[in-house]
């Protein structure tokens, strides 16, 4: 590894992600990939290819922007734009085969003034059954309802977000699934006849199949995270993204020795120390300063001291052999773990979202942190490819 610090996405794992999900909801559910924030970090258009060649259904960016770089890259699928588009986007979106979220009559009818004479731009009209943060509420379904009707819109899809889907067994979960067909009713007695009804995101789809539909929205599980631990139960998926380091140099502090910014670890005993060629500059947390653990040769070793910029310093003491170079695992799978080694204390992962609870944040966070200066590599199986 001759970079500071690597990003490896394995494209093999996304498939089979994608196929667990598929095995879990039916062939006859719709499967919406949410690929905005450059996939969660891992990268839209290598990650976007893959799952169209996987089967995928349907693909979901936050904005414009997200889509045309898909579009730009020769990807056809249907493209749902989750934040909605401007009023004066709606002829590129109709050129460019897009799908806009709407929410807002007046926002609906901005968007029929640009919408050129003799064409229609299809849309999904979200409602807010609970989230309170984008969505037309119930009682105003309605009215948006016909604006769209007679407007020069094809109304696809009506669909909402689920707030509390990963705490298992929230009320909210029912509520929500009640508001949502409320909704469904208003719409059909306003005129309007949607095809395709979405409400579950990764969450949502693994803690109630009533929420499945016609199509569900996943991003989290997909690159391999569960939203929740008890879920691992209902779906086995594997992390699609691997973070690892090198080991620039290793020194010994004597015991009462500070280390780092601060001297926040002060040696108890003679220790061995790694600093790490990555730091809070390329995405690892300065928060994991405590109670942050990296993989050294299939061995936790606990981050010692304060995490700068560019580095991240571990305690080694307890790794047999580390040495400079050596390769480490900052979260996902080490590729190095043997199966069959019988040691009972090695670690063959990371996971990403148990990490990032430790660091006080969510997973998304972590992936989606992970800065420009991290090489990313994409993999199929044990051969892997620059993208």
């Amino acid at each position: 590894m001759k970079a500071r610090a690597v990003c490896t996405i394995d494209l093999d794992a996304l498939a089979r992600n994608l196929a667990e999900i598929r095995l879990l909801v039916g062939a006859s559910v719709r499967i919406c990939a949410v690929v905005k924030a450059d996939a969660y970090g891992h990268g839209a258009v290598p990650v976007s290819r893959a799952l169209v060649a996987a089967g995928v259904d349907h693909l979901a960016v936050a904005c414009l922007d997200e889509a045309l770089e898909l579009r730009g890259a020769g990807i056809s699928s249907p493209i749902l734009v989750f934040g909605g588009i401007a009023a004066e986007e709606a002829p590129r979106a109709i050129e460019l085969d897009l799908t806009p979220v709407v929410w807002s009559t007046a926002a609906a009818r901005d968007l029929a003034e640009h919408v050129p004479p003799g064409r229609r731009l299809r849309v999904h009209l979200e409602v807010d059954t609970g989230m309170h943060r984008v969505g037309a509420d119930v009682a105003s379904v309605a009215a948006l309802t016909a604006a769209l009707v007679e407007g020069p819109f094809d109304l696809e899809g009506l669909m909402s977000h689920l707030a509390c889907a990963d705490l298992p067994d929230h009320p909210s979960v029912a509520v929500q699934m009640q508001y949502f067909e409320e909704a469904t009713r208003r719409v059909a007695a306003a005129g309007g006849r949607p095809r395709i009804r979405h409400l579950a995101h990764s969450a949502g789809l693994l803690t109630e199949s009533r929420t499945h539909l016609d199509m569900v929205r996943p991003g989290l599980l997909l690159y391999g995270c569960l939203p929740h631990p008890r879920f691992a139960t209902r779906i086995r998926v594997a992390p699609v993204m691997t973070l690892r380091t090198r080991i620039a140099q290793i020194v010994n502090a004597a015991p009462g020795e500070g280390v780092g910014y601060g001297h926040r670890f002060v040696a108890a005993r003679p220790t061995r120390l790694a600093a790490l060629a990555i730091g809070y500059g390329q995405g690892y947390p300065r928060s994991l300063s405590q109670g942050g653990s990296v993989l050294v040769r299939g061995c936790q070793a606990p981050v010692a001291g304060a995490v700068s910029m560019d580095h991240v310093t571990v305690d080694v003491t307890e790794v047999p052999g580390a040495a400079e170079g050596d390769e480490v695992v900052l979260w996902g799978r080490d590729r190095g773990a043997d199966a069959a080694d019988p040691r009972p204390d090695r670690v063959r992962e990371i996971d990403v979202m148990e990490l990032a609870a430790r660091a006080g944040t969510i997973g998304y966070e972590l992936l989606t942190r992970v800065g420009g200066r991290v090489e990313r590599v994409t993999e199929r199986g044990s051969a892997g490819g620059r993208e």
